[in-house]
């Protein structure tokens, strides 16, 4: 073919021959510059799985645009012939590469680590960019990457791309790609993904480092054989100067399973570039600190003696110790600018639905643990849980959170054994700060939390006291089967619905019996029985008996969780009416847990009733703070703004709430009646049929819509909402307060404040609200309505 011209390309030399074409260098007649032809065999051509391969390379390489993928110009056909034509580059494959820059350093063990790398990230960042477009290369290997000679790399060869999404080009059980490459899937002829160029980049890698392959077999079939069942010898014992950080960047690429193996490419770029600094840093202070050669170079004889002269010695040490401050300044991450962090929901890589309470367990479990870090502000569940789920990138997670850094992470369980990765990244340059994973037996899962916490510390650089690190460190529980039951209940509570609570109830039990000393499991008790009581599952006397006995009995296994103060102080505000108590509780879990967003919410809540305005705003904006992505602060900061008549704030943080989540029947609820008081009524009355559809007609928005007809003229409305909730005394607890708010939107004081006088004999949750409750605005000004405040001991 060498002269021939094709179309408007003349065919210069042949350059090289695959399974899946021959190419050709070529000058192209048109544009004047010399180019790559590929040109499908004409064996091959008849065929239209073959041509269809063919194309696809064509199309999938054609969409990257990127300095380290070689750059596909056009794809066409003249007669019979099928080509390619690409950018031409001049250059040596890797493994030439490999053989010559061995020869220029005198033997293989000499080549520089620093190129190596080099060359490394420029393929990393390569292939990062095709997996971005969905596009899996399938056939890395060292003939496949060209570098140039002023040190670029140039991924080519597309030919075995696959499209996400497009599988019907692939055959159940054939081996595509090149044997000593392949991944374990591709051996065994399962469906692939872009993980499998991230193993087949871990052999190449390997290769480059100690010029030989990881997996070596005399025929195919033993070949095969080790790349499904045989470790690679570690580079450790390969060659002198592998620091044991390359080396598990190397190991993670050949991770056999891929749920374990890197996640993505871009992760392994990071991990490089860091280790690049890195090594950078220790080549400065091997060079200003003694005779050390870099990283990956020999030393060829023993190091000179330095000269012994007082003088020289101590301007050496002075001029040392500035550049090696330097060198920390510029080298060392700064993790110390790291302030807050987001803990992002631990994803179940096997998506087994029996696993599903593993992860938000271990997920909700970190977060607590590390709230008790002082000075660093850490985003509470509710957060970040609405992640969960979704393929979201940790930089645009922390920007939506307002977080300088990101806690990243996947479980795997198979049988008894649990495998899990972590990752801390920096917002700011999305910089890979730590990561590891970890393989251990489902019975050691509370010591890795613990290791893993402990890590991420000491990566945060937070300064401890003795005490704060025993906090940090120490095991809830020692018992594995209790630790379990724990999370268990702790996924079911956060159901927030009847069965969700009984089911927790139920787990929370089991860890108790295997444990009673389980201080966690007595304190998630607490939390439900608390929680049961604001949603009328539970009578006041049940709900503050049930919550008291389960948080004192939290407390005097462990005085320093800070939740069950936060639920003691609720049953002294809400059922006791022990003012003083309650205020006290509510510090003290503020206290032992500045993170705790519900502590803050609900203090401020509390300050809100008490009339302390401007006190209960301050606290409601730290919940907000540190619990951004929550609907349910927006709506409690706009209810205490009702008091102070501010109702357009009141309607801006409702639909801030309702923007959060739409389906928020609270946030509608509250925004009704901020339309009601400003005159509103169509609106209002919309918002409120919202509140109670969305709720499954909980009790406390119908009778808020009984309220609203009531006032607004619909009196016939209203009593038939009265006459069904009286209905309901007989199968649950009513609350009187919702009974005394419909007679007094139908104008009925009497029987108002018949009802309302229950309320107080019956501890009923809402009566604390009555001194700031617009809904009782339009009886404040009846002498009976004093009687009230001082009955129920609020501040006048």
């Amino acid at each position: 073919m060498t002269g021939q011209t094709i179309s408007h390309y003349r065919i210069l030399e042949k350059l090289g021959e695959g399974g899946m074409g021959v190419v050709y260098r070529a000058e192209d007649l048109k544009l004047k510059r010399v180019v790559a032809i590929k040109f499908l065999p004409k064996k091959l051509a008849i065929h239209g799985e073959e041509r269809e391969r063919f194309e696809q390379e064509a199309q999938a390489a054609s969409s990257l645009n990127h300095p380290n993928i070689c750059t596909i110009h056009e794809i066409d056909t003249a007669g019979e012939e099928t080509f390619i034509v690409m950018e031409y580059v001049e250059g040596v494959t890797i493994r030439e590469w490999i053989r010559k820059k061995s020869e220029q350093s005198e033997g293989y063990r000499k080549l520089g680590l620093k190129e190596i790398i080099d060359i490394a990230t420029q393929i990393a960042e390569g292939l990062e960019k095709a997996h971005e477009k969905g596009i899996v290369h399938r056939d890395i290997k060292s003939e496949n990457i060209m570098v140039t000679g002023d040190g670029l790399a140039k991924i080519m060869d597309f030919g075995l791309a696959k499209l996400r999404g497009t599988s019907k080009l692939t055959k159940t059980g054939s081996t595509v790609g090149t044997i000593a490459y392949m991944s374990p899937e591709q051996v065994e002829g399962i469906e692939t993904d872009h993980r499998t160029d991230i193993f087949s980049f871990g052999v190449l890698l390997y290769e480059m480092l100690s010029g030989r392959l990881p997996f070596r077999a005399e025929h195919e079939t033993a070949m095969m054989y080790e790349i499904i069942n045989v470790e690679p010898p570690s580079l450790l014992d390969t060659r002198q100067g592998i620091e044991s950080d390359l080396n598990r960047i190397v190991m993670k690429c050949l991770e056999k399973d891929r749920d374990i193996r890197y996640q993505s490419m871009k992760d392994v770029t990071v991990d490089l570039k860091r280790y690049k600094r890195d090594s950078a840093g220790k080549s400065i202070e091997r060079k200003v600190g003694g005779p050390s050669q870099p990283s990956g170079v020999i030393p060829e004889g023993p190091p000179k003696k330095p000269v012994s002269r007082r003088l020289t010695v101590g301007a050496g040490i002075l001029f040392s110790l500035i550049i090696i401050g330097a060198a920390i300044y510029f080298l060392i991450p700064k993790s110390e600018q790291i302030n807050s962090l987001a803990v992002l929901p631990f994803v179940n890589t096997g998506a087994d639905p029996n696993v599903e309470y593993l992860c938000d367990g271990f997920t909700e479990n970190l977060i607590n643990t590390l709230s008790r870090l002082p000075g660093i502000k850490i985003m509470s569940r509710s957060s970040v849980f609405r992640f969960k789920g979704k393929d979201i990138d940790p930089q645009a997670a922390a920007r939506e959170l307002g977080v300088s850094a990101v806690l990243a992470g996947r479980i795997t369980q198979r049988g008894d054994e649990i495998f899990i990765s972590a990752e801390l990244i920096n917002a700011r340059d999305n910089s890979h700060i730590w990561g590891d994973q970890y393989g251990r037996r489902l019975t050691d899962i509370i010591a890795l939390q613990s290791q893993i916490t402990q890590e991420i510390s000491d990566q945060l650089r937070v300064t401890l006291t003795g005490d704060q690190r025993q906090q940090l460190t120490k095991h809830a529980t020692d018992n594995p089967e209790a630790y379990q039951f724990y999370l268990k209940g702790r996924f079911y509570w956060n159901r927030r619905d009847r069965e969700g609570f009984n089911k927790a109830i139920e787990y929370f039990n089991q860890a108790i019996e295997r444990d009673p000393s389980y201080a966690l499991a007595y304190s998630g008790l607490a939390d439900v029985y608390a929680v049961m009581g604001v949603y009328f599952i539970l009578t006041p006397k049940e709900t503050a008996e049930k919550t008291r006995t389960a948080a004192r009995k939290a407390l005097a296994l462990d005085q320093s969780l800070a939740e069950p103060h936060a639920a003691l102080a609720s049953i002294y505000d809400n059922y006791d009416r022990d003012w003083a108590s309650a205020e006290e509780e509510y510090r003290r879990a503020i206290e032992l847990n500045p993170n705790y967003a519900t502590g803050h919410q609900w203090y401020g809540e509390f300050l809100s009733a008490m009339g302390r305005f401007e006190e209960g705003l301050t606290e409601i904006q730290k919940s907000q703070a540190l619990d951004p992505l929550a609907p349910i602060h927006y709506a409690s900061l706009g209810n205490a703004l009702f008091p102070m008549h501010r109702y357009d704030e009141v309607i801006l943080q409702q639909k801030k709430a309702l923007e959060i989540e739409p389906g928020f029947p609270l946030a509608h609820a509250l925004l009704s009646h901020a339309y009601f008081l400003t005159g509103k009524n169509e609106e209002a009355l919309h918002e409120i049929e919202q509140a109670v559809a969305l709720s499954d007609s909980s009790i406390e928005y119908v009778s808020l819509y009984g309220y609203f007809c009531g006032r607004t003229g619909r009196k016939h409305e209203a009593e038939q909402i009265l006459k069904n909730i009286l209905q309901l005394q007989q199968r649950q607890y009513v609350s009187p307060y919702l009974v005394g708010g419909i007679y007094i939107g139908l104008g009925e004081r009497d029987s108002a404040f018949v009802w309302l006088s229950r309320a107080i004999d019956s501890h009923d949750y809402a009566m604390e609200y009555l001194k700031v409750d617009p809904v009782v605005d339009p009886i404040r000004d009846d002498p009976r309505f004093a009687e009230l405040m001082r009955k129920e001991g609020l501040p006048q």
